[in-house]
């Protein structure tokens, strides 16, 4: 099942592009997301308040909204086009019935694939204003990023953990782990290391380059509890984006040369954290 926001989308957007940024803001809430205040109540969870929302709202998304209007139509487009047979894929891919909602919305900068729970079921919501600003409009991209958010509900159906998993994933290694089986299962889905979060042709070949210095950084990081570079839109580490997919996706790699995946889905907090601690330290030494 799809929930589709975008018409609701383009009926705000032609009413308020060029207005103001406030006005734009203002607009955005009353006139579009009110109606989906599910929707509105996870985003506001994201940026804990309603004044660090507007922030991101006012000085990152309103000022490129009309940018990226086209980039985000056809990414709408291909979602649509896409999606069901992802879903098919990924469900004989890991032997799972799962069916999830997809949610597709253009919102505060949340992040472009968000696997969670909405109206008290699996969803994936795809957030069109990120996707456009990192050009993941393809095809490609699109089917790529479905299959690591289905991996991350597969994760989560796994442990039985609807609730309680992206609590745990607050937890720097937890995360590692958590994006790193999302990652695996996006490959096999795709039938290929797709990598959907690849900036440039070159990022494979860039990040392996840096992978001692990627966990040196990454165990460094998690003492400060903040990784965020690893993984955030804005950010990067020397320059390179989304360098946790790739060492997380290293670590699944090394786990099942001695486990099922399932039997790495299933391990405990504690088992977690020393595998990935362990991990980390031995590439920080190579």
């Amino acid at each position: 099942m799809i929930i589709d926001t975008m018409l609701d989308f383009l009926n705000y957007w032609k009413n308020y592009s060029g207005l103001g940024l406030e006005e734009m803001f203002d607009g955005w809430l009353r006139s579009y997301m009110i109606r989906y205040p599910e929707l509105l109540v996870k985003q506001l969870g994201h940026w804990e308040s309603l004044d660090k929302l507007r922030e991101v709202m006012v000085n990152r998304i309103l000022p490129r909204l009309d940018g990226w209007i086209h980039e985000i139509i056809e990414a709408w487009m291909n979602i649509r086009a896409d999606a069901e047979n992802v879903f098919s894929r990924a469900r004989m891919s890991l032997k799972t019935d799962l069916d999830p909602l997809v949610v597709l919305y253009v919102g505060s900068g949340c992040g472009a694939g968000w696997a969670t729970i909405i109206s008290d079921k699996p969803a994936i919501l795809l957030g069109l204003e990120n996707i456009a600003d990192l050009g993941w409009i393809s095809e490609e991209k699109i089917r790529g990023l479905i299959a690591h958010e289905f991996g991350h509900l597969y994760h989560m159906k796994l442990r039985g953990e609807w609730s309680r998993f992206e609590e745990l994933e607050k937890d720097p290694y937890f995360q590692l782990y958590s994006e790193g089986f999302a990652q695996y299962c996006e490959h096999l889905i795709m039938g290929y290391r797709s990598w959907h979060v690849a900036i440039g042709e070159d990022w494979v070949d860039k990040c392996s380059k840096k992978i001692r210095d990627f966990a040196s950084k990454y165990l460094d990081s998690s003492k400060r509890s903040d990784v965020r570079a690893f993984y955030g839109s804005w950010l990067d580490v020397w320059g390179i984006k989304h360098a946790g997919y790739f060492l997380g996706h290293e670590l699944i790699n090394k786990l099942v040369v001695d486990r099922g995946l399932e039997e790495i889905a299933l391990l405990s907090e504690g088992e977690v954290r020393k595998l990935v601690k362990d991990f980390l330290e031995e590439l920080s030494r190579i």
